[in-house]
């Protein structure tokens, strides 16, 4: 940790520094420790750019990568940074950094590692009376001091009373420039072992509600525009329709705007904006919005969002008034305050708001951090942070703006905020009611390992951070005779790293899902439907994957489910009507990039006439992780942009056929999405051929004579895609029904 006494150098006093701008703070060369004055020269070989590309066309060996990310003098990774799920460093453990991200964003991270900063993980600086200036990662605020890990992973504790100013960086502790201090093959090999770092850390005890594979829906369920396609937002991130007209609708935006939105016309009004308030960043700002139970008669709108109050992150519950002008104008008008609560860090805030069926008040609280909750936040009942919330927002008591209900179950404990509902929570991303059961689902948001899915009632402790998921993580906060509730589904890191809670379906359009739980995961975009019988899991399917981050679900006044899309700012329908939650009984023998990235070579120009054999040299050729295509291509997942008229793909796969009668694949099928025509080679025999386009992923037959050809051990896949009009997209992998 580096310590400035600016005092001693005749520069400017510690609270002017940091009223700076950030980049101030490189230049002082105070930031983590890196300010050694090293520079290297920018040849036209070691530019961020050359490295970008050279990251396409090479594969990387992931064992000489490993030694670059340990050798303190290359790369020096390991410096922050644990691979083993221990947590150690500074930075956030990598176990499973492989399954969070893809080649492209790897690659980003490591060459521009500010650009995309771990929530959690950002820069905290804090300069104190005497001139000392400390920068580091948050790891605990606590009534008498602030907590901060350096690079060098030593802690660092400064009490509250010697702090003249203390503000949130937004330049990452990671140091930029590693193109200019180790040569482009090393960094090829240090992408590769990011690659393969895909642990699944700490597994727990076996559980039925423990989902370490979700078989695929036997058909997948459609994501259609909801509005016209000149209607989108800038981040949405809550939606509900107005019930006095069902084909209006109220969409807020992170950003602070909140808008009315006229599905027919598509009319787009502008509420609300409250932007110079809201602090956004992360898992910050305007995060929630619902209106009052007996809305338009009672015209009143909640909201949910963060503010930066003096340097702390203060999350506001506010009721707004819904007012209509002489001119038909709506807008939302005299704010007053629910709630202000004060957190550690700006992380886990809790993502949502909701009334009950009983017209009460429900509030997400996360932990607030910082990472591992390591004050117990989650189960110290002095705090309203980590907990669900309940107040009667119709009345009031004493000084309080709202009214304690009577039946809230801590009412008699003598320390307990009496608005806690239940507690145990890290990041509750997402609460909802089902209708007809009255249940409240709940997505929490896991630390490292595990998502969860949970059904929450009265005076629960749902166990953070002494469980996450059903594995234990600390008994730190554990106290004795405490009866946990476990969730009804935990998920880990290989099915994706955010949870996003959804919604239970009502709709009448699609009876084969009627009372599945339909959820998904922000950073994988996957779609899962779930059936449970007493809070125990009986099924669940994967239902498809969505064409950007699912933020959050919302549901229509006739019970159909929407997600919002967070990156392209699309509201899209579920169509459910023709998917079959049936679950596939399927083994994987060559992926596709539904689930994950699969690398392939490519090459837009016309190889020669034997590009299909096994044995073709493709050195040459480009190396990209499926799907490829143009960003809009109905149901693509785009990882490798491709917007020439053709595409040439190889690539290898194993397959275990030892155990197989005839040491064949029992009933292998071809799995793909292609926009438009396309050929399909096994070991460079003809598999299949397929005209025009697809819209999601489809099942495809494989020849005989493919069948035949496929071996034990490595085999080829070939592919070639031709596009001819609109968008494009090409994805392949092979499937084994048995």
């Amino acid at each position: 940790m580096l310590e400035c006494d600016l005092h001693q150098t005749g520069k400017e006093s510690p609270k002017a520094l940091l009223m700076k701008p950030f980049g101030a703070w490189v230049a002082w060369g105070i930031l983590a420790g890196f300010g050694d004055g090293i520079a290297f020269a920018q040849t036209p070989e070691r530019t961020i750019g050359a490295y970008q590309k050279l990251a396409d066309s090479s594969i990387g060996d992931q064992v000489r990568g490993k030694v670059v990310f340990e050798n303190r003098q290359k790369a020096g990774c390991i410096v922050c940074h644990s691979v083993d799920g221990s947590r150690t460093g500074v930075g956030p453990d990598l176990a499973s950094i492989g399954f969070k991200y893809d080649r492209k964003r790897l690659v980003e991270s490591v060459l521009e590692p500010s650009k995309m900063i771990a929530d959690g993980y950002g820069t905290t600086l804090v300069a104190t009376d005497s001139g000392q200036i400390f920068s580091g990662v948050l790891q605990r605020v606590t009534d008498r001091f602030v907590e901060l890990k350096t690079t060098e992973s030593r802690i660092v504790r400064v009490p509250h009373g010697d702090i003249a100013e203390q503000r949130q960086g937004t330049i990452s502790l990671m140091p930029e420039g590693i193109h200019t201090t180790i040569p482009p093959e090393e960094f090829v090999d240090l992408i590769a072992y990011l690659e393969s770092l895909r642990a699944s850390v700490g597994l727990p005890v076996h559980s039925a509600g423990f989902l370490d594979d979700v078989p695929l829906a036997r058909k997948p369920v459609a994501f259609k525009p909801f509005f016209p396609s000149e209607i989108w937002f800038d981040h949405p991130v809550a939606m509900v329709p107005l019930p006095n007209n069902p084909d209006q609708f109220v969409v807020a935006e992170q950003g602070g705007k909140c808008w009315r939105i006229s599905k027919p016309s598509g009319s787009k009004e502008l509420l609300l904006d409250i932007s110079s308030q809201v602090r956004v960043g992360g898992a910050t700002g305007l995060l929630g919005f619902v209106l009052h139970p007996r809305f338009p008669k009672d015209p009143r709108v909640f909201l949910k969002y963060q503010i930066n109050d003096k340097g702390r992150i203060t999350t506001i519950v506010e009721e707004r008034q819904w007012s209509t002008n002489s001119q038909t104008v709506c807008e939302l008008v005299s704010p007053r305050e629910i709630f202000r609560i004060i957190g550690s860090t700006q992380d886990h805030n809790g993502g949502s708001i909701a009334f009950g069926p009983d017209s009460m008040l429900y509030v997400g609280m996360g932990d607030s951090g910082p990472q591992r909750d390591p004050e117990g936040h989650g189960q110290d009942l002095k705090t309203l942070l980590g907990k669900i919330l309940r107040v009667d927002i119709n009345g009031k008591d004493k000084d309080l703006p709202y009214r304690i209900p009577e039946d809230n179950p801590f009412l008699e404990h003598s320390t307990a905020r009496k608005e806690i509902w239940a507690l145990g929570f890290r990041e509750p991303w997402r609460i909802s009611f089902d209708s007809k059961t009255k249940d409240l689902w709940v997505g929490d948001v896991g630390q490292d390992r595990f998502e969860e899915i949970a059904i929450v009632r009265k005076g629960e402790n749902h166990g953070w951070n002494v469980y996450e998921g059903f594995a234990e993580f600390s008994n730190q906060f554990r106290s004795k005779d405490t009866k946990f509730v476990p969730p009804i589904v935990s998920y880990p890191r290989s099915l994706g790293v955010s949870v996003t809670g959804g919604h239970v379906y009502r709709g009448k359009r699609s009876p084969q899902f009627e009372g599945w739980y339909l959820f998904g995961d922000f950073e994988s975009r996957r779609t899962w439907g779930l059936r449970e019988n007493n809070r125990k899991l009986v099924q669940c399917v994967e239902l498809g994957q969505a064409p950007g981050r699912i933020v959050s679900f919302a549901e229509n006044s006739d019970g159909e489910l929407l997600i919002l899309g967070f990156d392209d700012g699309i509201i899209r329908w579920l169509d459910l009507t023709k998917a079959d939650p049936t679950p596939t009984k399927r083994t994987v023998i060559a992926a596709t990039g539904e689930r994950n990235p699969v690398l392939w070579r490519y090459t837009q120009k016309s190889p020669d006439s034997d590009w299909m054999k096994s044995d073709f040299n493709d050195k040459d050729w480009q190396v990209g992780p499926a799907g490829f295509g143009s960003i809009g291509t109905p149901g693509g997942i785009i990882r490798t942009d491709w917007r020439s008229s053709d595409i040439w793909l190889r690539r290898e796969f194993t397959a275990n056929l030892s155990n197989n009668p005839n040491g064949k694949p029992s009933k292998p099928i071809l799995r793909l999405h292609h926009d438009e025509d396309v050929e399909i080679y096994i070991n460079g025999v003809l598999a299949a051929r397929a005209n025009r386009w697809t819209s999601g992923y489809v099942d495809l037959p494989i020849s005989d004579a493919a069948i035949q050809a496929i071996r034990n051990g490595t085999n080829c896949l070939a592919v070639h895609c031709h596009q001819k009009t609109g968008g494009q997209y090409i994805d392949v992998g092979i499937l084994d029904s048995r």
